[in-house]
């Protein structure tokens, strides 16, 4: 039995827009295509085959092995292989029936329809179930339901009239219901039955560790993650491809009542500014999964829903996020598991939506990639325009805080992590990343295991980020028995500015702290950046209730390509790169001690992310500690810092290059104040 809303004889697209509410408007057809506009061919083949921004697209494509892949297909496939498999599939018919629209490619399309032909040998399309036998979508379902219906818009006459019946047919009972019964159940929780790992499938062969995974909440989880918008965006897409071809029935009108709901909800899901809470990749695998939905529904007449987001605020977040290296130019602050960079179809479609040419530039110079999808949304009337130059600050609605100099490798990037719990997120409050000279110099360790039975899970708390221990503990966390949830860690920006020549910004994170240490009355950190000397002043104030403790503030260093190294001398401590240097100096109320070390999980892993520590070296109920840290090429003279203190006032000596600058901090009360000279 499948469950079905209320709404389930809606006849008219007229409906969906009136439980949409005022900005799903319902829209005449413009006729076009469901993934792309058939009058556009022409523009779509040119811009492939003649525009040098995909080159390397163009480069990666004719380098595919097909060979290899045929061989897959025919001999190596696994019908019950739901995490590797069926994606590989999936992927492979979307990429080869878009080669065929931008090159017309007869054996591009041959591989495409042996694609989908291996989909419809996989009995179930996903590896979550309902009630312990309803296929639920949640990712792969979706995925192949994609595959299948840009396989058949794209290659067009090429597939026969009988072959798309059949593939429709399959494609409705095995991805388009499961991806709807997947976003009812986000809808309406309380009518679940129960959602369920499939014990047919090798996902468990190839993550024994999720044994035990608690999905008992994930309807309501994933009602506000990444997980709602490719089973959302997959029923739009494939219900419209369904009914082009089947007609509208019943199934296309639930369907599509079903996607539109779901779709809209991300406007309250993204922040106001444009944000998005699970970080970047997360943000691209989502958005773009948005905006293919958007255009289909409305070029099929069923909704406008094209300005629910802000689309310019959420290009601003994508440029705030990055932090370009010498060796890596696309990488980015990836607080939490942000992952890797976004690619630039987003950017090119917000560039064609908004007209922004600095859309456009970012899709040109600092997106990971021209995907394969880029070429349908890239718009070349619209001016690439570069960012502003000079010194900013993006304080962001998540809480987060991005400064810079600009965005080329060597211009100072300094980042800490405010705000609220999010799906996605580690007990990384009050963290900091620090970029500089073209490298990574404070880090945050790239994305722990997601499975807490690895031993490298415990990167995810405190203890594995740039932040404080109050007596070696950190923040509240989850247990991971329900995945990568939210926990109830907060912080919050309590003040920020911008002057010439320095800006500054001030987290309290007693919240997220006081959850696991009741005693914590107070802890904030501010962090001061000289955006010319280079340096940045950090001053962590700790005050306790009752128990005297131990703070320590933790430095990591990047290494993850075996050219980092962290040590420690008697009076600071040294990040090396290649390319840079970070010289950290200190001094508290209760005295300072230097360590480093690596963290205490397998050593392979371990070694990789070696860290400084600067502890106080007595317990105390009140605790202002103040480092320094100052970047430096490493061709230069190495940078120095001193720090003094007479009481409750602090003075930081910093020298680097020709230049000079002392920072008088005031350790008064929860915010210590500051002043700043510079020479």
């Amino acid at each position: 039995m499948v469950f079905r809303p209320d709404h389930t004889t809606l006849r008219s697209g007229l409906v969906i827009a009136a439980i949409l509410g005022v900005q799903a408007v319902l829209i005449a057809s413009t006729g076009g295509g469901v993934f792309f506009e058939p009058q556009q061919m022409s523009r779509y083949r040119e811009l492939y085959a003649t525009n040098p921004l995909f080159s390397i697209l163009r480069t990666q494509m004719d380098t595919l092995d097909r060979v290899r892949e045929r061989k897959f297909l025919r001999s190596e496939v696994r019908y019950n292989d739901h995490l590797y498999d069926i994606s590989r599939v999936g992927d492979l018919a979307q990429k080869m029936s878009l080669l065929y629209l931008y090159m017309g490619d007869a054996d591009a399309a041959a591989l495409a329809k042996e694609c989908v032909e291996t989909l419809m040998k996989f009995p179930k399309w996903d590896y979550f179930l309902e009630g312990g036998t309803q296929v639920i979508g949640l990712q792969r379902a979706p995925n192949s339901a994609i595959a299948v219906a840009i396989t058949i818009e794209a290659l067009g006459e090429r597939v026969s009239s009988a072959e798309r019946k059949r593939w429709l047919t399959i494609m409705a009972e095995r991805g388009t219901e499961p991806c709807y019964l997947a976003t009812y159940g986000m809808r309406y929780p309380e009518r679940v039955k129960g959602w369920s790992l499939d014990t047919t499938s090798t996902y468990f062969t190839h993550r024994p560790q999720e044994r035990g995974l608690s999905l008992a909440r994930w309807p309501i989880i994933l009602n506000t993650i990444n997980l709602k918008a490719i089973p959302a965006s997959a029923l739009a897409l494939s219900a419209l491809v369904y009914r082009t071809h089947m007609g509208d029935t019943d199934d296309t009108r639930r369907w599509l009542e079903q996607a539109s709901h779901s779709v809209g909800t991300f406007r309250d899901i993204y922040a106001k500014d444009g944000s998005y809470n699970e970080g970047v990749s997360y943000a691209h695998y989502t958005t773009l999964h948005i905006i293919q939905a958007i255009d289909a529904l409305r070029r099929s007449g069923v909704a406008d829903l094209t300005d629910m987001l802000n689309w310019q605020g959420y290009q601003d977040y994508l440029f705030a996020m990055n932090q370009s290296t010498q060796d890596e130019p696309f990488t980015i602050v990836n607080f939490s598991d942000a992952g890797g960079a976004a690619h630039a179809s987003v950017s090119f479609w917000i560039a064609g939506k908004t007209r922004d040419g600095i859309a456009r530039w970012f899709g040109e110079n600092l997106a990971q990639s021209r995907d394969i999808w880029s070429v349908l949304y890239f718009d070349p009337t619209v001016p690439s325009t570069p960012p502003p130059a000079g010194s900013r600050v993006w304080h962001s609605d998540l809480g987060w805080l991005v400064g810079r100099t600009g965005y080329r490798p060597a211009d100072l990037v300094v980042a800490l992590r405010s705000g609220g719990p999010f799906n996605h997120e580690h007990a990384d409050r009050n963290s900091l990343i620090v970029k500089c000279f073209g490298e990574r110099l404070v880090v945050d360790p790239f994305r722990p295991p997601y499975f807490r039975l690895d031993p490298a899970w415990k990167m995810r708390l405190t203890a594995g980020h740039s932040a404080v221990l109050i007596d070696g503990k950190g923040h509240q966390y989850v247990d991971g028995s329900e995945g990568t949830n939210s926990s109830r860690a907060s912080a919050t920006i309590i003040r920020r500015g911008e002057r010439d020549g320095y800006f500054f910004w001030t987290s309290d994170a007693t919240p997220a702290y006081a959850l696991v240490q009741p005693d914590v009355q107070s802890i904030t950190r501010t962090v001061v950046t000289l955006t010319e000397l280079p340096a940045v002043v950090i001053v962590d104030k700790v005050l306790k209730r009752d128990t005297a403790s131990t703070v320590l503030a933790r430095f990591y260093g990047y290494n993850t390509d075996g050219k980092g190294s962290v040590v420690v001398h008697q009076e600071a401590f040294t990040i090396t790169r290649p390319l840079a240097r970070l010289t950290g100096s200190a001094a508290s109320n209760s005295g300072v001690k230097y360590t480093a070390s690596l963290p205490d999980i397998p050593p392979a892993q371990a070694r990789l992310y070696p860290y400084a520590d600067v502890a106080t070296a007595q317990p105390a109920k009140e605790v202002c500690l103040v480092t320094v840290l100052v970047p430096t090429q490493s061709a230069g003279t190495i940078g120095s810092a001193r720090v003094d203190r007479e009481g409750a006032v602090y003075t930081a000596h910093i020298s680097s290059g020709n230049r000079t600058a002392s920072v008088r901090v005031i350790d008064s009360g929860t915010v210590p104040e500051f002043s700043i000279e510079t020479h």
